[in-house]
């Protein structure tokens, strides 16, 4: 028997500890990304996004718009996923990867262990404006289709008029 190297581990220890490390590392990643992203409650029935997805949109809003959004964030991120119901499958995968992106923002480029959804207000607000204003064009482009998205529904929603002041769309003409 030779005891030179590699040798002496047979291959089923080799096997054995490979695994074993392999599933160790993977039960750490999953441990670590349950710790980070956290537990969403639950947004009622929803036709495309999970309540993670769904509870990142609702804080989005709320960034967004500022927190007079508060009574209708649940209804935007309602109209976001029906929304997404129509589209193709490689837009909703897209705008999944952009809304589990923007979770992640803070840990991936503020190096903070949090997620947007778990940052104060402020510093969401703070974050977004990062992404908003940053040198990388992708991060550009995703904060300004969810500003633009998010305006556009939030200010379509009808409970929202009088607060914003907006007595409504012109449906002919106004007397003087």
């Amino acid at each position: 028997m030779a005891t030179e190297g590699f040798a002496v581990i047979r291959r089923r220890r080799f096997l054995k500890w490979g695994l074993g490390a392999g599933g160790a590392i993977l039960g750490a990643g999953a441990a670590g990304y349950g710790s980070l992203i956290g537990l969403a409650p639950s947004a009622g029935p929803l036709r495309i996004l999970s309540d993670r997805e769904h509870r990142t949109l609702r804080n989005l809003v709320t960034t967004i718009c500022g927190p007079i959004a508060m009574r209708e964030r649940h209804d935007v991120a309602d109209a976001f996923d029906g929304w997404l119901a129509d589209e193709p499958a490689n837009i909703v995968s897209d705008l999944q990867g952009a809304l589990l992106w923007m979770e992640l923002g803070p840990a991936l480029y503020d190096h903070r262990w949090e997620s947007f959804s778990g940052l104060d207000q402020a510093a969401r607000e703070a974050h977004f404006r990062s992404w908003m204003e940053s040198d990388d064009l992708v991060r550009r482009q995703v904060a300004t289709a969810f500003r633009k998205f998010v305006n556009l529904v939030f200010h379509d929603t009808p409970s929202t008029w009088a607060r914003i002041h907006y007595p409504g769309p012109a449906t002919g003409l106004r007397g003087s």
